[in-house]
Formats: C-alpha cells, sequence, structure tokens
C-alpha cells in the first residue's frame, strides 16, 4: 500500500485543519479511509463495539490536493482503511492556517505512521522550516470494511435548511447547561423550534421561514412534545430528542466558511445533519432519538 498527497492552497488547508478539529471533538478515534477519488472520515460510537458511524464526512481530492496517489491492497481492493486518534491529527494540523504547503504520506517507521511534512514560512529570513509529524496509525484488515460503511437511514419526515450555525451553537451551548436533552421541531412551514425543559422552566427559540426541502412526516398529536402556539398546523410538525452536547459539537462546525446545512428528522428516532461547502466537502452527522 502507498499513499502520497500535497496541499500547496492555503484556503483548503484551512478548511481541512477546521473539519479535522471538529472530528476530533466528536471522538478521540476515527478511521481515515482513502480512496480514489476522495478522503473519508468516519466515526463510531465509542466503547460500543461495531456500530454504525455517528459521522461520515467525505473531501474530494481535486478540490484540495495538487498531487493525489495511491495504491490500494490490490486491483479489487484500492482504498485504505487507517485507524488514527483524532485529537494527534488536529493538533499536528494547527500550523496549516500559516503554513506554505502540506505533504501526507503512508510510512513505515517502528509502526504505520501517516506522517504529515508541513513547510512553515520562518519568521526572520526568506527562508522556509519544515516541520514533521509522525501520527501513528493502525492499518484495518478488509474483513472489518463493512463495519465503516456509509450510514443507510430511513427516508426522513422532514427536511429544513438550518439558520446560522454559529447563532444556533451559542443557543444550544446555552441549553445545554440547564438541560443534557434537547427537542429539535420542525414544520412544513419553515419553522424550527429548539426547546428544552426541567423542573424550573420550559425554554424554547424558533427560527421562522427556512427553506423546506421536503416534508411528509405524520405525527403523533397525542405527545406532549408537539405542543406549539396555536395557529400552528400540529399535523405538519416533526420533532426528536436528542443529546444536548453531540449537537454542540456538530454545531461547532460554524468555523467552516461557506457552508450550507440541512436538518433531517426521522420523527422521534433520529436527527441527520449535513453540512455542505463550496468545496464540496460533505460532511454528516446522525444522532440517534432518545426515546423514554
Amino acid at each position: 500500500m502507498k499513499f502520497r498527497a500535497v496541499m500547496i492552497d492555503a484556503g483548503p488547508m484551512r478548511e481541512f485543519s477546521n473539519v479535522v478539529t471538529i472530528i476530533s471533538k466528536l471522538s478521540k478515534e476515527c478511521v481515515l479511509r482513502l480512496a480514489d477519488d476522495q478522503l473519508y472520515f468516519i466515526v463510531s460510537e465509542e466503547n460500543s463495539g461495531p456500530t454504525p458511524p455517528i459521522l461520515w464526512c467525505e473531501i474530494p481530492h481535486a478540490m484540495f490536493f495538487s498531487e493525489y496517489q495511491m495504491i490500494g491492497i490490490d486491483d479489487e481492493h484500492k482504498d485504505i482503511y487507517l485507524a488514527v486518534s483524532s485529537g494527534n491529527l488536529a493538533r499536528s494540523l494547527v500550523t496549516l492556517k500559516t503554513a506554505k504547503s502540506l505533504k501526507m504520506k503512508l510510512t513505515k517507521k517502528q509502526c504505520p505512521c501517516l506522517t504529515l511534512e508541513i513547510e512553515m514560512p520562518s519568521l526572520t529570513s526568506q527562508q522556509t522550516r519544515q516541520v514533521t509529524h509522525d501520527i501513528p496509525v493502525t492499518v484495518i484488515p478488509r474483513k472489518l470494511w463493512s463495519d465503516f460503511q456509509e450510514p443507510q437511514i430511513p427516508d426522513p419526515d422532514i427536511s429544513i435548511e438550518l439558520p446560522s450555525l454559529k447563532q444556533l451553537r451559542t443557543t444550544i451551548d446555552r441549553m445545554k447547561t440547564m438541560s443534557p436533552e434537547v427537542v429539535i421541531r420542525a414544520s412544513a412551514e419553515g419553522r424550527l423550534t429548539l426547546q428544552i425543559k426541567t423542573d424550573m422552566a420550559k425554554v424554547s427559540t424558533r427560527f421562522k421561514d427556512l427553506r423546506v426541502e421536503a416534508f411528509g412526516g405524520p405525527v403523533d398529536h397525542s405527545d406532549s412534545e408537539t405542543e406549539t402556539q396555536v395557529n400552528e398546523d400540529m399535523s405538519r410538525i416533526c420533532y426528536c430528542r436528542v443529546d444536548a452536547k453531540k449537537l454542540s459539537m456538530f454545531l461547532s462546525a460554524d468555523q467552516i466558511s461557506n457552508n450550507r446545512t440541512v436538518c433531517s428528522i426521522v420523527n422521534k428516532k433520529l436527527v441527520v445533519l449535513c453540512l455542505q461547502t463550496d468545496e464540496n466537502v460533505k460532511l454528516q452527522c446522525f444522532i440517534s432519538g432518545i426515546v423514554y
């Protein structure tokens, strides 16, 4: 197996660093899948054995790398799957925001490593300096590849475009100090409501006039979670109760510029958050619903 890639543009290097930083906040470990046309970052639930990924990120190499070469196991199995510490990778990439270039390659030292060679401008002269990071990785055997496939989810009951992630993150960060859970409710009329309940209070934040991409979901009228304004048609609302911390972690993606994010809800069961950028980066987060 061989892998080598070069990045020289400041914008893609900065965005690549931001994406890895977000992934490191969601999990200590991730899987890096190297394919002919894309890189994939895959995160599963920690300490729970083989489970469907909770995060799936696709990065097209043509938009990020000036050079990209790889050779897989054989002609039938061209991909390379590597388990890597997302924290180590994120810390190694911090300097990309001021770097001149990045070279990534798969190397064999005391153990398999993802080696990063970062060319940095010198503060005192016209010369550059090179910083090298060797990040240990584990090559995942082919028999386990099926554990890291893109999740197949049911058709959502509603898909709605989210407002500014920065604004949402501020709201959720305040809510999670009061409650570990938040109810996300979306209506076919383009309203998004975030709600928490405690013994002392019920707090709701509403966003209006959002774009609805799809709606087709029935709602259980008997559930108290569907409480809403008097004039709102309850038959056109879907909701899901989720972990506020996981939602907040995903919303740290507000540091990725030029993004568009859609929230899809499978009523009471699942929230799928899908962020896409102008560079065709696709970041999906799957948050299972909390059911009592």
